[in-house]
């Protein structure tokens, strides 16, 4: 009987502990769905960016009525277009408006360098649940990441719908998108993982959304593929 009583404390002591470090980490809010939009059941602007805090906010999201791309860094908000010379133009403009977006305010990151190469967005997805996993960050609670370092390759899209475009699906979303493709370029990945939020901020099958976004700020949308050669370095939040 002691020996019972002994090990369901250790066990309650362990769960005080994972709770604990789970409420430590920062809460990633979600507003409406990216299943809504796909399916082309609610395009409306459900989130306007100058009213939620900027302080060390991180975000990722579709610009308007998913006419470009949207991404948060450390507080400063970034949004991409393509002009109709198919040239990519960002702007800092807070005054935008977003369908769905995916959010976190992190104040502090713990920085993990890896040296291992990465050839497909799969493969991003798989280091990251390798380096949160075992660095003790549990893999049923959302999170965002960033990815720093030089990438071989990257590939992105910046959606960008006909303003004169009502109808909305799957295969409108597909032709919407306009592709880009750099070599030898350093800059950053940002995303979210979550195991829970298949539709709401990941596709079906997929537990990532990243976006990509280079030092000069220069190019930045929704990530497709990359390959990385050179060390890198994840960030994810600090756990107190």
């Amino acid at each position: 009987m002691k020996v019972i009583t002994l090990l369901l404390s250790l066990m309650l002591i362990l769960g005080m502990g994972a709770c604990k470090q789970n409420s430590s980490m920062p809460e990633v809010k979600t507003i409406s769905a990216m299943k809504k939009v796909m399916m082309g059941k609610d395009l409306s602007a459900h989130l306007q960016w100058d009213t939620i805090p900027r302080e060390h906010l991180f975000a990722i999201a579709p610009l308007g009525r998913i006419q470009g791309e949207v991404t948060a860094v450390d507080g400063q908000l970034y949004s991409s277009t393509v002009d109709a010379s198919n040239h990519v133009v960002i702007s800092k403009n807070w005054d935008i408006q977003s369908p769905f977006a995916v959010y976190a305010n992190v104040p502090e990151w713990t920085t993990f360098e890896v040296d291992e190469a990465i050839n497909s967005e799969d493969e991003l997805q798989t280091l990251i649940e390798e380096v949160a996993s075992k660095n003790g960050y549990d893999l049923n609670t959302a999170f965002p990441y960033r990815v720093l370092g030089k990438f071989s390759s990257i590939d992105y899209h910046i959606i960008s719908k006909p303003l004169n475009e009502v109808e909305h699906n799957h295969e409108l979303h597909s032709k919407a998108k306009k592709h880009f493709h750099l070599e030898n370029t350093s800059g950053e990945l940002l995303g979210f993982y979550s195991t829970n939020h298949q539709g709401v901020f990941t596709h079906k099958g997929h537990f990532i959304h990243t976006h990509f976004i280079d030092e000069q700020r220069e190019n930045m949308g929704h990530l497709e593929n990359l390959i990385t050669t050179n060390k890198i370095k994840i960030l994810l939040p600090k756990i107190k």
